[in-house]
């Protein structure tokens, strides 16, 4: 049970409604995650800006790989939920290549090769090795990429300490599944 108030559009601060409604013009619902950190306009804000501005150069579906990584790294049932969604339905990303993005692979191997250092990233919080920055190199990532990849990955890191801090409720339309580490 979500350990703080998730409150409707009408119910959140002023500041923080433009926002929601956004959300739910572009995703058709305020998902519980922005609703609940609407209760901090400052948060909101910083987080949609956030989400707006990272990794455009790796492209949506890539994007949408590192957060299920992540989430699984982390143990964030809610944003292994939200993000299998979103790849899915605004993505098209297929449930097999999902699957392999929680170990840190793709069916795609231009992402594979982004998850394989997201997800060594994320395991080690950034202690990596040379070698890692030489692979995704090696495979065609520019610097700049390098940095979004390490960007959206610790943005990933943020909305799962939210999640799991306030155990936030999975919404009805996103499928409840688990990591393995929290089934563990």
């Amino acid at each position: 049970m979500t350990r703080i108030a998730v409150p409707t559009i009408e119910e959140a601060p002023a500041k923080s409604q433009p926002i929601l409604q956004n959300y739910v013009k572009v995703l058709g619902l305020v998902p519980n995650f922005f609703a609940m950190i609407s209760q901090s306009p400052d948060a909101l804000k910083a987080i949609a800006d956030m989400h707006a501005a990272l990794g455009k150069s790796l492209g949506h579906k890539t994007r949408e790989r590192i957060h299920v990584m992540t989430a699984e790294v982390n143990g964030c049932n809610y944003c292994l939920s939200a993000h299998t969604f979103l790849g899915g339905k605004l993505q098209g990303l297929t449930a097999e290549d999902m699957e392999l993005n929680r170990e840190g692979h793709s069916t795609d191997p231009q992402a594979d090769a982004a998850l394989q250092f997201a997800y060594k990233v994320a395991k080690n919080r950034g202690h990596i090795e040379d070698a890692d920055v030489q692979a995704v190199r090696a495979a065609g990532f520019t610097d700049a990429q390098i940095v979004d990849i390490v960007a959206e990955t610790a943005f990933s890191f943020i909305t799962n300490i939210f999640n799991n801090t306030f155990k936030t409720d999975i919404d009805s339309v996103f499928p409840p599944l688990q990591t393995k580490k929290a089934v563990a």
